[in-house]
C-alpha cells in the first residue's frame, strides 16, 4: 500500500509570511512544536490514505481529467488559523479569504475518485497551507496570545498551476514526499476535443 494525497507546491512564502512564522517560532520556542520544513510545505486537495499500487494509474487520469476541467489561478494567503479546540490545539495553518477556484477543482475531482473505489470526503473544506504540528504546550494562555498577535494585515498571492500526485513516508525526524507524477491545469492535449 502507498500513502497517497494530491496537493500543489508552496515552496516559497513571502519574507512578510516569513517573518511572522519566525516570530511564531520564536515566541512558541518552549512548546513541543512540529514546524513544517520550507522544501516540502504544500497545499493539500485531497488526502488519498493507503492505497493499493494498482490504483494509481487511475488516480493519475482522474487527476489528468480535472485538470483539464479547469484553468490556472491565484490565491490570497491571508490568515492564520488553529485547528482542533481551544484547550487541544493541534495545527497551525495559513488560510484564504477566497478559495472557489480551488473547491471547483476538488469538486470536479472528488466524483471521478469516487467513482474508482475511493470513499466520499466528509468534512468541511478547509484549504490551508500547514505552518506546524502541535504536540504539546507548555503554557495554552501564551500560545493564544501569540496566535491572536499575528498582524490581520498580511497577503500573498499565489500561483496554482498544477497538481501533484505524491507518496508520503513517514520518518521520526518528519516526512518525506515523493513525486509519483504531474498534472497541469488547463492542459487538453490528453483531451483534444476538450472532453473528459
Amino acid at each position: 500500500m502507498k500513502r497517497l494525497f494530491v496537493a500543489t507546491p508552496i515552496i516559497t512564502l513571502s519574507a512578510e509570511i516569513q517573518k511572522i512564522s519566525a516570530d511564531l517560532r520564536f515566541r512558541l520556542r518552549h512548546d513541543d512544536i512540529v514546524w513544517v520544513k520550507d522544501e516540502v510545505r504544500h497545499l493539500t486537495l485531497r488526502f488519498l490514505g493507503a492505497t493499493p499500487p494498482q490504483q494509481v494509474p487511475a488516480i493519475r487520469r482522474a487527476l489528468d481529467e480535472a485538470c483539464a476541467q479547469n484553468q490556472p489561478f491565484t490565491l490570497n494567503i491571508n490568515k492564520i488559523g488553529v485547528f482542533g479546540s481551544h484547550y487541544h490545539p493541534e495545527v497551525i495553518w495559513l488560510g484564504f479569504d477566497h478559495f472557489e477556484p480551488f473547491q471547483k477543482l476538488f469538486e470536479d475531482l472528488e466524483p471521478k475518485l469516487q467513482g474508482i473505489g475511493f470513499e466520499p470526503n466528509y468534512g468541511n473544506f478547509v484549504p490551508h497551507i500547514t505552518l506546524g504540528r502541535i504536540k504539546s504546550l507548555h503554557d495554552k494562555r501564551k500560545f493564544w496570545e501569540s496566535i491572536e498577535s499575528v498582524p490581520s494585515s498580511f497577503k500573498q498571492t499565489i500561483d496554482i498551476s498544477e497538481l501533484i500526485l505524491y507518496q508520503s513516508f513517514l520518518h521520526k525526524e518528519g516526512p518525506e514526499y515523493k513525486v509519483l507524477s504531474r498534472h497541469h491545469l488547463g492542459d487538453e492535449k490528453k483531451f483534444p476535443n476538450g472532453t473528459c
